[in-house]
């Protein structure tokens, strides 16, 4: 699918779609659990049809009553012991929590999924898995992976450098291992997104103890407990539409959490430094974020390694910049959707944007955007930044492979077409 976007002034309010990573790990903590789990103000997308999937192929009922979702649970470790096959889709996230969640069951268990998740290394769970009790098989590195539990508990030790998300399939899983365990990490990135990990299982009456993101001691035979869990809106997602506002108008942005834990937050310490106008207004429980058109934009220098999900949205910022600006963690992106620093130096290219990649660094000279035909790569982040460029462009910009965004923002184009005035 394409989509043409024009130059236009934005101007109104949107709603951010539910955190899809919140929403995902609510989801296995819902399944983990026993009892009824109500997961509120849960948007649907690609990432989160799939966790629901498993929840249900896992011996979850999953009852929709508008946004809420009821997730009724027994346990899987009470489930019938029989082969299982979990396909998760294009999710990273999913993909690396569900290996050590399906390890709780003694009986084989293929994790597979499409597109760009085949091509994405699962390999470094495979030693860490062992040493806790499992039998595993990778195909030389990736997906499928057919695991045979249970998860017993222990030491083990990973390398945090590539994704975080491994150590949270980790923490999710061995509080119902029999055995306590001490999970050793190296070199840890996104560490926020641990801290995300570790206060959902708490609310969960899960409990972890983190020593300097080095060192994970977690009990066994922990119980998650049923609860009620309200998901906050996603700054990943609302990333470009907060750049649209100060590009190209004003912008408002509804059901966000200036206190969240998720990352994508430090998109605001971003919009500061590049001197951006923004207003947050509380509204209980979350809060409401506009920005509006700044004359000046600067450029600014930003470390995103902790949130490297941000960058197709910084580079869509640093393009408007008046001079070069410099955004650091470009080794976290080859194993996203795309690898995502050449993609983006190839597509802002095609729109007069002069991006280099020096080491761990991108540099990107702020310049005049134009016309163009563009691809997503396949890849939502950088579909939505190709877009929210466009709204500055000198011509009209063809997109294609629009329909990427349906992994994380389905809404996307709707949201983004009421906010344009042509």
């Amino acid at each position: 699918m394409t989509k043409s976007v024009c130059a236009s002034e934005v101007s109104g309010t949107s709603i951010a779609p539910s955190s899809k990573s919140i929403a995902q790990r609510a989801i296995v903590a819902a399944l983990l659990a026993s009892g009824t789990s109500i997961l509120r103000n849960l948007t649907l997308c690609d990432d989160t049809e799939a966790a629901l999937s498993i929840a249900k192929i896992l011996g979850a009922d999953v009852k929709e009553d508008g946004y809420d979702y009821h997730i009724i649970s027994k346990s899987i470790t009470t489930l019938p012991q029989k082969e299982q096959t979990l396909f998760c889709g294009e999710s990273g996230l999913l993909t690396r929590m569900i290996i050590p969640v399906a390890s709780l069951l003694s009986s084989p268990v293929t994790i597979t999924g499409n597109g760009s998740i085949l091509g994405r290394p699962i390999d470094m769970i495979e030693k860490p898995l062992q040493d806790l009790g499992v039998c595993i098989r990778i195909n030389r590195g990736f997906l499928p992976a057919v695991i045979e539990g249970p998860l017993k508990g222990g030491t083990a030790n990973i390398d945090g450098n590539i994704s975080s998300q491994i150590l949270t399939g980790l923490l999710l899983a061995l509080p119902l291992a029999k055995q306590d365990s001490a999970v050793y990490v190296h070199n840890l990135k996104s560490k926020p997104y641990i801290d995300l990990t570790i206060d959902l299982l708490q609310s969960f009456g899960i409990v972890v103890e983190n020593k300097n993101y080095e060192i994970f001691r977690i009990n066994g035979n922990q119980q998650y407990r049923a609860i009620s869990y309200n998901i906050e809106g996603d700054w990943s997602a609302a990333s470009c539409l907060l750049v649209a506002g100060v590009i190209a108008g004003e912008v408002t942005i509804n059901n966000l959490d200036t206190n969240s834990l998720q990352a994508d937050k430090a998109i605001l310490d971003a919009l500061q430094l590049a001197n951006t106008n923004v207003c947050i207004r509380q509204n209980k429980p979350f809060c409401s974020v506009t920005t509006t058109y700044s004359n000046y934009l600067k450029p600014f220098e930003f470390d995103a390694n902790e949130c490297p999900d941000l960058f197709p949205a910084l580079v869509v910022l640093a393009s408007n910049c008046n001079g070069i600006s410099k955004i650091h963690g470009t080794k976290r992106l080859p194993h996203k959707e795309s690898n995502r620093a050449l993609a983006l130096q190839q597509e802002f290219g095609k729109l007069g944007i002069t991006i280099a990649v020096n080491d761990d660094t991108m540099l990107i000279t702020g310049g005049t955007i134009t016309g163009g035909k563009v691809s997503s790569h396949n890849d939502h982040r950088i579909a939505m930044a190709l877009a929210t460029a466009a709204l500055k462009s000198t011509g009209k910009v063809i997109i294609s492979g629009a329909e990427s965004v349906n992994k994380s923002y389905p809404q996307f184009w709707n949201d983004l077409q009421s906010l344009t005035k042509q």
